[in-house]
């Protein structure tokens, strides 16, 4: 059974609930978001401010988005899954059979429920990374801390910590450095644990049903 805070560490910590936001052999793929792709060397101050003002940009740009993703855990094992997005603050996470968890966040609290031991725990969306990613006004030099902001490979990679110590460890979030768009996003928890998250058949845009980030206790039903 996955580990719940390793769960919503890597998918809300987006790589952190699947959001993180857990884990065998992966596809060849998945390891690219595992490992960091890019070096920072060549950026100057105003390149880098540059480049977190894009990504800013490019993110909240972004009203809805749906695909697929797919998780690889500290132990490197692969689960898979279908997601949704509506900013601000609505995600939701399905989580492939015969994995039983469901993550919604509904713009208030982030919900991980487990379908196999019905059960379903909350937290403040306020206390995980998520509140960043899903935020519609997103301002990186403000909202959090920026360890690292690396290009190369075509890629972007924003090394991320939270500036108020509710969350421990990192965030790293990937972007495709001629489109913007976000690829997927690494994760290392307050141990060292890593859990990568990776994106695929996006489409941006589509009007979702409001219903998705509804997730009711198995109690209500």
């Amino acid at each position: 059974m996955m580990n719940l805070l390793t769960t919503l560490g890597a998918i809300t910590a987006l790589a952190t609930s699947p959001l993180a936001l857990s884990l065998q052999a992966p596809t060849p793929a998945v390891p690219q978001l595992v490992a960091p792709t890019a070096t920072s060397s060549s950026l100057s101050a105003s390149e880098r401010s540059q480049v977190l003002a894009d990504v800013s940009t490019a993110l909240t740009g972004v009203k809805t988005a749906r695909g697929k993703f797919e998780q690889v855990a500290p132990d490197y094992s692969v689960t898979t899954g279908s997601f949704a997005l509506s900013r601000p603050g609505k995600v939701r996470f399905d989580y492939d059979d015969p994995t039983p968890i469901l993550i919604v966040s509904d713009g208030t609290t982030v919900a991980l429920q487990d379908s196999e031991l019905e059960t379903t725990d909350r937290v403040p969306l306020g206390t995980t990374p998520l509140s960043l990613l899903l935020d519609d006004d997103l301002d990186f030099e403000t909202e959090a801390e920026v360890l690292d902001v690396a290009k190369g490979n075509g890629r972007i990679e924003v090394t991320l910590q939270d500036r108020s110590g509710e969350m421990d460890g990192t965030l790293t979030l990937v972007l495709s450095d001629g489109t913007r768009d976000l690829l997927g996003w690494r994760t290392v928890d307050g141990t060292g644990n890593i859990t990568s998250v990776q994106l695929s058949g996006v489409e941006y845009g589509k009007k979702l049903n409001p219903r998705l980030f509804i997730l009711k206790d198995f109690e209500d039903d």
